[in-house]
């Protein structure tokens, strides 16, 4: 039975809005659960879930609107119970976080602050960003759904007053050594990030780290940053301070291929650059890259590694990337191949990091045949029921068609659970493939959300006479607070091979179900 229950003038962002929705599916007698602000759009998602009460068509963009799906009436006074107790929360520091109604009290309780993170609804989102900035502050926008032109306004004003506007979807960034958003922690050092992609700038930066190297600056634009109308804005802003910067030896640009004329103004501010450019455009056209005078790297891991070869004096560029990686793969793709039955043909995808998803679709789209997404990228083709797998699935289970009244999966993976089984079930699978990301704003455990899954799937399989190749990759730091290293081993306990990326992870799988080779 579907219940709802309503908290007038009880506003919650985004991210915090994620953590309760996990906390009140938590409770025993909850099958499911929608908590959203009650905004018109929102209020589609809870139509849909049926949830949609009178009451709820009343509610203000103000008033939280929880939607329950639960076993018995008791379980109800359980949710208020949780609901009435949820207080925002620093969950990096464990302290309790100081509240303000507004930004203007907040500004004044902070005179120093120089820069506001906003996460409300798309549709107040740049008003309170345009009051940050005439109060001088720099802004990172996490809301999403702002619209284009309002974009550009804002980004017109912010350098107007030589300020900086991230955003608006900006997910990631690290400032100044200060992780905004949803992102890992890493050492200071001389490589620099501009990315419209929130998970590319994310697995590039911990890479570096993970090689001894360090980020100056991770500045995040926001996914429309790159379109037509916004023009790059933020992205060649981004380029020309690293190059002014001191303490930036490397610049790494990273998105989606920006609009034709965008990437004209791009490559045109990079070809001008006087410090070296590594870029990876998901896509893009590396002959544009190369003519410019940038490297051109084949995938995130190759973007990384690029960039700490060159700021540790080596070459620019690794040409064969590809090669080498297939070439270092052979044998356990071949032994792994070797476990599996004759109808065991498919390659099984399922993702938490929407760029993890597009890198993976253009690596396997030339190894492996008949490859099908809910995404429309690359020559992967459109999946008729987004809810079921077609021969060589890949599934990004962040895109909002899945999260709608959800967690995202970057910040709560057990998300991926029932698309996990549904797999496994599958006699046809042969290779499961996902993700993982850590860090600031993520859930403290992110395995142990889908651990029993797993441990289910490998029980089943085996009492079936079956085995199947799971493949997963991690992208975090041993600086973050859910200690990667413990969560890599309790995965391979349950036999999932851990790769070192999620570019290895893919080619890998699609040497498997490609024969091993």
């Amino acid at each position: 039975m579907i219940r709802t229950i309503i908290q007038q003038n009880r506003y919650m962002d985004s991210i915090f809005l994620m953590n309760a929705t996990r906390d009140v599916m938590n409770i025993e007698g909850v099958k499911n659960a929608v908590l959203v602000m009650g905004t018109e759009m929102n209020k589609t998602v809870l139509d849909e879930f049926g949830g949609l009460t009178e009451e709820a068509v009343r509610a203000s963009a103000n008033d939280l609107v929880v939607a329950v799906d639960i076993s018995g009436e008791d379980v109800l006074s359980r949710a208020n119970d949780v609901l009435k107790g949820l207080q925002v929360e620093s969950r990096g520091s464990g302290g309790a976080a100081a509240e303000y109604a507004t930004l203007n009290m907040a500004s004044e309780a902070v005179p120093d602050a120089s820069l506001a993170v906003i996460s409300v609804p798309g549709e107040f989102a740049g008003q309170e960003a345009k009051d940050a900035l005439m109060k001088g502050m720099n802004v990172f926008i996490f809301s999403d759904n702002v619209p284009v032109e309002e974009e550009v306004e804002l980004k017109k004003l912010a350098e107007e007053k030589d300020l900086w506007v991230m955003g608006p979807g900006c997910g990631t960034a690290i400032i100044d050594n200060i992780s905004l958003g949803v992102v890992s922690k890493v050492r200071k050092g001389g490589i620099g990030i501009v990315g419209a992609s929130g998970s590319g700038i994310h697995e590039i930066a911990i890479l570096i780290h993970r090689y001894g190297l360090g980020i100056s600056q991770a500045i995040g634009t926001g996914g429309k940053d790159i379109s037509g109308q916004v023009g790059g804005s933020t992205m060649i802003r981004g380029l020309r301070f690293l190059e002014k910067d001191p303490e930036t030896e490397v610049i790494v640009l990273v998105s989606k291929p920006p609009h034709p004329e965008t990437i004209k103004k791009v490559l045109a501010e990079v070809a001008s650059c006087r410090k070296p450019v590594v870029i990876f455009f998901l896509g893009g056209d590396p002959e544009d890259i190369i003519k410019a005078g940038a490297v051109c790297a084949a995938s995130l891991e190759d973007a990384a590694e690029t960039a700490a070869a060159i700021a540790g004096g080596g070459r620019a560029g690794n040409p064969a990337y590809l090669e080498n990686c297939r070439a270092e793969l052979k044998g356990l793709a071949g032994a792994e191949k070797a476990k599996l039955g004759s109808e065991q043909k498919y390659l099984r995808a399922v993702f938490c990091g929407g760029t993890h998803s597009e890198e993976s679709v253009l690596l396997l789209q030339d190894m492996v045949p008949d490859l099908h997404s809910n995404l429309v990228f690359g020559k992967a083709g459109k999946l008729p029921d987004r809810n079921k797998s077609v021969g060589n699935t890949l599934v990004d289970m962040g895109d909002e068609e899945f999260t709608r009244g959800k967690p995202h999966p970057v910040m709560d993976p057990a998300i991926l659970n029932e698309r996990l089984m549904q797999e496994g079930a599958d006699p046809g699978t042969g290779v499961i493939l996902f993700d993982l990301l850590y860090g600031h704003g993520i859930h403290r455990d992110p395995v142990g959300t889908i651990e029993d899954t797993l441990r289910k799937i490998r029980e089943k399989t085996e009492q079936e006479g079956r085995y199947i190749s799971i493949i997963a990759s991690l992208c975090g730091t041993d600086l973050d607070i859910q200690n990667v290293e413990n969560q890599r081993k309790r995965l391979e306990e349950l036999g999932v091979i851990i790769m070192p990326s999620n570019a290895k992870a893919s080619i890998l799988s699609g040497m498997i179900i490609a024969g091993g080779a």
